[in-house]
């Protein structure tokens, strides 16, 4: 262990040198100096003969990876064109079929029944829809496409002969027919919405030919096409074969535009695939075209050859950080020798200097270190210590060195087992870790953290013991106030009325309490689930919510942004309502790191209720359980605004019973009451599930029609007022008949509010009651 602690020096000198001497000792210098010449000169040779052939190798590669990734390009091409045009193809045909329901005559409804049929089975399509000779879409699975007249002169190709070939239409902006906005500029992105049109027309004998209409998804084709983009630089795009863009993923600078204005004259004149390269604004880039077969469309797909390229160059620089320094220290190898031989004297010499430097600056590091360090004997005996030795003990290194620490330290608080369990450990080898009291020189205690690691000789036999001592009884007296905070913590978290679960950063339960069970209703596993992981119970959780996956999402999202929530309301199956408070929890101070979350569940199940029949209560007329004049109101409101943004149908009917008050006079306020439920009991038997009907007061009533025409409203109105004419109330065994005026109205953009539409409907009421009664007026 002297190594460790005892100087070291050395002395050299130099033998005297005689001419002759220092003759030979200058002409060794000049032929080592010459063979020094000699062997740079070789390898200078043979290091450019090297380079020469990696150049050439190198040459080889990029032209290997260009054809291939031709090839590649030609592949993706045909794959993509043969994928889209399935798809197409596949639409074609469901087109086709419903064409010849088409010419055999069916009835609208069918239309609608069998449109609604295939877009169940195709999820790219965003709606189908039959348009007249006029343009004008006469049937759509979507209804607010119904009216809308399109211009089908832009489709290509431009002949209509029924039942000729698919149409093919522009690119459109928007969700569907009734807002769509053609983009035809090449400038500009495909839009993130819309959608393409494709069309195919049918027609038989005299009759005017009619047209199915299919929308495709325009992002379910980005997807499909963003599957095939092998680099960030391609751009995939679908033609019409006039040059039309149908969808890119991204925007062509001016040369490629110029190309694919040359390529759809290509298409025209009979040319079904090929390739080309050309120079645009991000370098050579190689174009790849197919057309479809049987179908007006074609796909490019065009790539940045630098790029494709890239992965060629960056292996050739490896290949030469790699080739290179490897073929020049072959051919140093034998200069190496002669240098090691001749400079072996000097080498020796610098490593002996360089081993004390290190002996230095490692007895510097140990006695700059503030962590003790005590070096002894096999026999227990100090050899060594560094300063921060006598800082923990007050013991000066002459008074520690050649005594054993039980000497100096013991604080008598360790049994003899303790100690010997100690030395069983070290002696056989191995590391011994614990914690003590030791006593200093003054006579104070204090804690300290030991490390002792055996230390071997080359013989493999034990020589030495290293000690490592650390003053621990802050950490130690902290540690005993951290877990009695974290008891009373535990305390009150055990007592909250609610359940409460903290985790760390990692997703590591640190506290919860026993309602989170209870209020979850899963059992409770054994043991202290501290420390483990809190996946398995949002798990468990998430499966008792409506929806297990939103549950999940939404913690992940609230860990995500570390968000504040309080109050948030989640649904459970068994129809209870669970209200969650999330809090993140961040450190004092000027930090403010973020150390973990906190949730709190409580059963707000009760309160729910008491909402729900307050809600109701305040809605609903409690005689006929329909709703009241202000909650049909606000549904009138509601419909108002979509008839304005939509342009959508709707209509109201109010109806009166007539002499109602005979009903009462005869027959007693029971009766009367008898009477209005079974005018509601008769309108619901008659109106669809998003009709609405509500109590305006006494014996007045009104009905929304969402998406209903005047003329449908009519007709309702007036199986309605029949229904009700022929069909008697039975009360107490008598037959009680009643009759009803009735006002329509539609619901016009132009009205300010749902008092407005009330009002026109009342005055059609008023000229039924007017007219006779038992009647149906329009405003």
């Amino acid at each position: 262990m002297a190594a460790w602690y005892a100087p070291r020096g050395g002395t050299g000198s130099s033998p005297s040198s005689s001419p002759a001497e220092r003759g030979r000792q200058m002409n060794a210098r000049r032929r080592r100096r010459l063979a020094d010449f000699g062997f740079f000169g070789l390898l200078s040779v043979c290091a450019l003969l090297a380079w020469a052939g990696f150049e050439y190798h190198f040459s080889r590669v990029l032209e290997d990876v260009r054809t291939a990734h031709e090839q590649i390009s030609q592949r993706d091409t045909r794959h993509l064109n043969a994928h889209i045009g399935h798809l197409i193809r596949n639409v074609d045909l469901n087109l086709s079929s419903l064409g010849s329901a088409i010419v055999d005559g069916e009835r609208l409804p069918e239309w609608t029944k069998q449109l609604d049929s295939v877009i169940r089975h195709i999820p790219y399509l965003r709606s189908l829809s039959v348009v007249d000779a006029d343009g004008r879409v006469i049937a759509s699975t979507t209804p607010e496409n119904l009216g809308t007249v399109l211009s089908l002169d832009s489709y290509h190709p431009t002949n209509r002969v029924p039942g000729d070939v698919l149409q093919i239409g522009p690119p459109h902006a928007g969700r569907d027919l009734a807002d769509a906005r053609p983009t035809g500029d090449p400038q500009t992105p495909t839009p993130d919405q819309g959608f393409i049109p494709i069309a195919r027309s049918f027609g038989s004998g005299d009759a005017r030919p009619l047209t199915l209409l299919a929308t495709l998804e325009l992002d379910y084709f980005r997807r499909i096409l963003a599957d095939f983009r092998t680099t960030p630089g391609d751009r995939i795009s679908l033609f019409r074969l006039d040059g039309m863009r149908l969808l890119d993923t991204s925007v062509a600078d001016t040369a490629l535009q110029q190309v694919e204005q040359a390529l759809a004259l290509r298409w025209q004149g009979g040319e079904t695939a090929g390739m080309q390269t050309l120079d645009g604004e991000q370098g050579q880039q190689l174009v790849s075209y197919q057309l479809n077969e049987g179908l007006p469309l074609a796909v490019v797909i065009n790539s940045v050859l630098d790029e494709a390229l890239a992965g060629a160059y960056a292996e050739s620089r490896s290949s030469a950080l790699v080739f290179l320094p490897l073929s020049l220290l072959g051919l140093g190898g034998a200069l190496a020798a002669y240098l090691y031989f001749r400079r072996a004297g000097q080498h020796e010499r610098s490593l002996r200097r360089r081993a004390e430097a290190r002996r230095h600056l490692l007895e510097s590091a140990l006695n700059a270190s503030a962590t003790a360090v005590v070096i002894t004997g096999t026999d227990a005996r100090i050899e060594w210590a560094n300063p921060a030795f006598t800082a923990l003990t007050g013991f000066e290194l002459s008074e520690a060195i050649g005594r054993m620490p039980k000497e100096l330290v013991r604080s008598g608080q360790q049994s003899r087992e303790f100690y010997e369990r100690m030395w069983n450990t070290i002696l056989s080898g191995a590391v011994w870790r614990g914690e003590l009291v030791n006593r200093r020189k003054d006579g104070s205690l204090y804690d300290e953290a030991l490390t002792i690691t055996p230390v071997r000789n080359e013989l493999g036999e034990l020589s030495h013991f290293i000690a490592i001592k650390e003053d621990i009884t802050a950490a130690r007296a902290a540690r005993k106030d951290l877990q009695a905070a974290y008891a009373r913590l535990q305390t009150v978290v055990d007592h909250f009325p609610g359940a409460v679960i903290m985790e760390d950063m990692q997703g590591q339960i640190t506290l919860l309490n026993d309602r989170v069970f209870d209020l979850m209703n899963i059992p409770r596993p054994p043991g202290n689930l501290a420390g483990t992981s809190i996946h398995d119970l949002t798990l468990a959780a998430s499966k008792l919510s409506l929806d297990p996956t939103t549950f999940a999402q939404r913690l992940d999202m609230l860990r995500e942004r570390a968000q504040t929530v309080y109050g948030e309301e989640l649904a459970h199956r068994d129809g209870r309502w669970i209200e969650r408070d999330f809090i993140p929890i961040r450190s004092t101070g000027s930090t403010d790191a973020l150390l973990g979350f906190l949730r709190v569940y409580r059963d707000v199940s009760a309160r729910k209720q008491q909402e729900k029949a307050l809600w109701l209560l305040a809605t609903t007329d409690p005689l006929t359980g329909v709703r009241n004049r202000r909650a049909f109101l606000d549904k009138v409101d509601a419909e108002l605004v979509r008839v304005r943004r939509y342009r959508n149908d709707a209509t109201l009917m109010m109806l009166d019973l007539d002499h109602f008050k005979r009903v009462n006079d005869l027959h007693g306020h029971a009766a009367g009451d008898a009477m209005l439920c079974h005018v509601v009991r008769l309108a619901h038997s008659l109106l669809r599930a998003s009709d609405l009907i509500g109590r305006l007061g006494g014996e007045e009533f009104a009905i929304l029609l969402p998406a209903t025409g005047l003329q449908g409203a009519l007709e309702l109105a007036e199986r309605l007022r029949s229904t009700l004419e022929h069909t008697p109330l039975v009360y107490q065994n008598r037959d009680i008949g009643a009759t009803t005026s009735i006002g329509v109205s539609l619901l016009q953009a132009g009205d300010s509010s749902a008092e407005m539409i009330l009002a026109r409907a009342d005055s059609a009421l008023y000229a039924a009651k007017h007219n006779g009664r038992n009647r149906v007026e329009q405003a």
